[in-house]
């Protein structure tokens, strides 16, 4: 067995080496990651979800925020390749006004990646992470509290153009979470940056 072929083979059998797989640069990926840019902030990213185009899936049990435990499993490739064909369909590829940063300095935000050859939607916003408790609501990329006052009549006074973002967002979102298969298998894993290269590393859990 040649050495190429004897790492290929360590890389996918159960309990070998660990499989990295690309984010910022794949050809063709739906991924949701947290990341904190806090001053006590350790800099770490925490992935949600990530399917690539052969059907591989992995995902955190903890849906806001991301990190373990996490879990992969299979689709169909033609379920991915279809989200993704349906994002350049409607349009969130060519929408540059969908890749400003909604959040603000020294914050916690999420992160949606959509990648199709050499497109690409990126959004991020702290909206989902900041109104998790139910004390906050994030209103034109700013945080203020509830208080007295209720969610929805808080974001239905909002500008059409911050609507229409966070309509987006969760369109993006449920398509991503929409190919988390119903049964996976434990796993172990982080999300590297290696000169502003994104990958996952993942392993057998033990």
């Amino acid at each position: 067995m040649s050495s190429l072929m004897l790492f290929v083979y360590l890389a996918l059998a159960p309990g070998g080496i660990d499989t990295v797989r690309p984010i910022s640069q794949s050809d063709a990926v739906i991924a949701v990651y947290t990341q904190d840019h806090g001053l006590d902030s350790d800099g770490d990213r925490r992935l949600i979800l990530a399917a690539w185009a052969d059907g591989h899936v992995v995902w955190s049990e903890a849906r806001i925020r991301g990190g373990p435990p996490y879990f992969s499993g299979q689709v169909a490739p033609s379920r991915v390749v279809t989200a993704l064909n349906r994002a350049e369909q409607d349009g969130a590829f060519g929408d540059s006004r969908l890749g400003q940063p909604c959040f603000g300095p020294d914050s916690r935000f999420t992160t949606i990646l959509f990648r199709k050859g050499k497109l690409e939607v990126r959004m991020d916003s702290w909206h989902e992470q900041a109104e998790a408790q139910g004390r906050l609501i994030a209103s034109s990329c700013a945080l203020t509290s509830l208080s007295s006052r209720r969610r929805l009549e808080v974001l239905k006074k909002e500008p059409a153009e911050y609507l229409y973002y966070r309509v987006v967002w969760g369109e993006l979102r449920a398509a991503g979470s929409s190919l988390i298969p119903t049964t996976g298998r434990p796993v172990k894993g982080e999300v590297l940056m290696r000169a502003g290269v994104m990958k996952w590393q993942e392993a057998e859990a033990k």
